[in-house]
């Protein structure tokens, strides 16, 4: 009975630390379950209490379909101020109005010449044609030009006549480039204007102007030629004549004098000769080829005429002349 009782008293001690271990292990897995339980309830009543994120989630799962824009195949029109949506028109219509502008674009080809210049019987600042004049109606007249007027000079001997030119001379530097000798001393084209005697002026200036870049400057200060002359001399008739042509390689090689540049400008300037009321002489018709270029046999550098040519030139000038100034138009018309 002692030995029974020794052995339960030092036995027992190692079963009850067994004994106690696993009810601990017993007891956390208890804690563990109550937890597991207890969390999935909080979800679960989180998710009830929340259907607004409910909601956002699903809708961020979604794909948002953007809508297709249909296809426009004219130009977007400005939404109307009131909110009206635009009012469309039929195709008929705008097919219409481009027939309409075909129509006139023919009638304005119809009322031009080869060259693109307007015809002398629409401009009352063409001089027309009649029988040529003596060589002495240019006593009194100055030529006023670049270097192509001076050819019109030394290939016809027109010595009778008075010529104020330069060679590279343009429209800004008749006023301002001392290049004309007067009484041993060098002095504008103007200046040198003013102090002659003179009933007529021809002009031909702009082939050299022809690389500017704006064309309103230019015909500015052409403009501004004409009111000085007027201003000495109220009387004196006035001749614009048209830039000449140049060969078709020069046009095609030089890098801003081109035959369309030309073309161009002469258009201006037989505008300019309308508002402004002095004459407007196409010489470039007299000379120019079928194509409205300058022969290739006219000129040896495709620029400046050969004698012949300006003989051509001259007879047009005697065969196109006015015995008084041109009309000048009334105040608010052109």
């Amino acid at each position: 009975m002692r030995t029974n009782k020794m052995d339960r008293r030092y036995m027992t001690k190692p079963y009850r630390k067994h004994k106690h271990g696993r009810r601990c292990r017993q007891i956390l897995m208890l804690l563990v379950l109550a937890l597991a339980v207890s969390g999935a309830v909080f979800l679960t009543n989180a998710k009830k209490e929340s259907p607004a994120a409910s909601e956002m989630e699903q809708t961020d799962t979604n794909i948002v379909e953007i809508p297709e824009v249909p296809e426009v195949e004219n130009s977007v029109e400005e939404e109307p101020s009131r909110g009206e949506k635009p009012e469309i028109p039929a195709p008929d219509d705008g097919l219409a109005e481009q027939a309409d502008q075909t129509e006139e674009k023919a009638e304005d080809l119809d009322d031009t010449d080869q060259t693109g210049e307007t015809s002398a019987i629409d401009c009352n600042v063409m001089v027309p044609a009649s029988e040529a004049v003596d060589l002495s109606y240019f006593d009194d007249a100055v030529f006023i030009g670049d270097s192509r007027t001076e050819g019109l000079f030394i290939n016809t001997g027109l010595s009778n006549a008075t010529f104020f030119t330069h060679q590279g001379l343009t429209v800004s530097e008749v006023f301002t480039k001392e290049v004309i000798s007067v009484g041993g001393k060098k002095t504008t084209v103007m200046d040198a204007l003013a102090a002659t005697s003179f009933s007529k002026v021809y002009i031909m200036l702009g082939i050299n102007e022809t690389g500017w870049v704006y064309d309103s400057i230019f015909i500015e200060k052409y403009g501004e030629i004409i009111d000085a002359i007027r201003e000495i001399n109220p009387d004196a008739v006035i001749y614009v004549q048209s830039i000449l042509p140049v060969t078709n390689e020069v046009s095609a090689t030089h890098s801003y004098i081109k035959n369309e540049r030309i073309d161009t400008y002469n258009q201006l300037l037989q505008t300019m000769a309308q508002e402004k009321g002095v004459y407007y002489l196409n010489v470039a018709e007299a000379i120019a080829a079928d194509d409205g270029s300058l022969p290739e046999d006219a000129a040896a550098d495709g620029i400046h005429l050969k004698k012949e040519p300006c003989q051509v030139w001259l007879t047009y000038l005697r065969e196109h002349t006015a015995a008084e100034p041109a009309p000048r138009p009334e105040k608010g018309t052109v």
